[in-house]
């Protein structure tokens, strides 16, 4: 992927978190790493951050967030994969 200054790729992926603001709930996209466990919530962390608001329903949230890996050049299918490549490496093994 052109343009990744990460080394691993990455998707933007809705993955539940929300701030509920004056009565609105604002969904918060996540960064999902290809290969890593977990995700990321853009809450804007560190000093002067703030959090990404992505929509005020979790379906509009999702829309941004495959509109920024479209623009990543990543597919909605190729984003699932990274997505599941993640789930597998938090996969505690027996």
């Amino acid at each position: 992927m052109s343009g990744n200054v990460w080394k691993d790729r990455f998707v933007y992926w809705y993955a539940g978190e929300h701030d509920v603001i004056d009565g609105v709930t604002h969904y918060i996209p996540s960064i999902v790493f290809e290969n890593q466990a977990g995700h990321n919530p853009c809450r804007g962390q560190g000093e002067g951050a703030l959090p990404y608001y992505w929509g005020t329903t979790p379906d509009e949230c999702k829309k941004y967030c495959d509109l920024a890996n479209e623009r990543l050049g990543i597919s909605e299918g190729e984003a699932m994969l990274i997505v599941a490549s993640s789930m597998r490496a938090g996969k505690v093994r027996a």
